[in-house]
């Protein structure tokens, strides 16, 4: 049986518009943020899901509540949803991360290459602890409910990092810009997950 997800990206917050990096650090939407959030309803009128569920920080489960509030469906909260758990970076401006760690550590931490899977920024997540604990969080959802399709609102990093992981082949970040959605399959059968981009 397949499973659609429709993955979405959550509202800007304040740090977002000033390119300050979050991580877990809890930043509420704003108002531009929940305004994106209120465009996502139309989105669901349009693709009806089941239930929905979203990352316990603030910012993705308001956007997920803003998007539902239509067709007013279950939300399930799960830490393993979260944002890339980012240690030092956290708090500094993308400006300010250059120029501590430099671009040639910047451009191993943003890259989809295979090699770069275990690299991270001190005392963070590197990228193939977050995908692993991100999959995990969703084959869970999965498989602990019954549904045909589920709206899921998570954070930019570790959605673009996922989706990658099942396109390897796509040498092009994906753009992941404030409540974007992309949809995802997922066969209980075999227990693995689709992305056609």
């Amino acid at each position: 049986m397949l499973k659609t997800l429709h993955l979405f990206r959550h509202g800007q917050t304040d740090w977002n518009a000033l390119r300050r990096i979050q991580g877990h650090t809890d930043i509420p939407l704003n108002a531009e943020g929940q305004s994106q959030a209120r465009g996502l309803q139309a989105y669901f009128d349009e693709n009806p899901v089941d239930l929905f569920a979203a990352s316990d920080l603030s910012r993705a489960q308001e956007t997920a509540r803003i998007a539902n509030s239509v067709l007013v469906k279950p939300l399930h909260i799960s830490v393993g949803l979260r944002e890339v758990y980012l240690g030092d970076l956290e708090g500094l401006t993308l400006q300010e991360a250059h120029e501590k760690f430099g671009m040639e550590s910047w451009q191993k931490w943003t890259s989809t290459d295979p090699a770069h899977l275990d690299f991270c920024f001190p005392n963070a997540e590197s990228p193939r602890q977050s995908i692993l604990r991100f999959t995990q969080a969703l084959t869970d959802f999965c498989c602990q409910h019954s549904f045909s399709s589920a709206g899921v609102c998570t954070h930019g990093l570790v959605m673009r990092r996922f989706l990658h992981s099942l396109r390897p082949e796509l040498q092009e970040l994906l753009p992941i810009p404030n409540c974007v959605v992309y949809k995802v399959a997922w066969d209980s059968d075999k227990n693995v997950f689709y992305f056609n981009s």
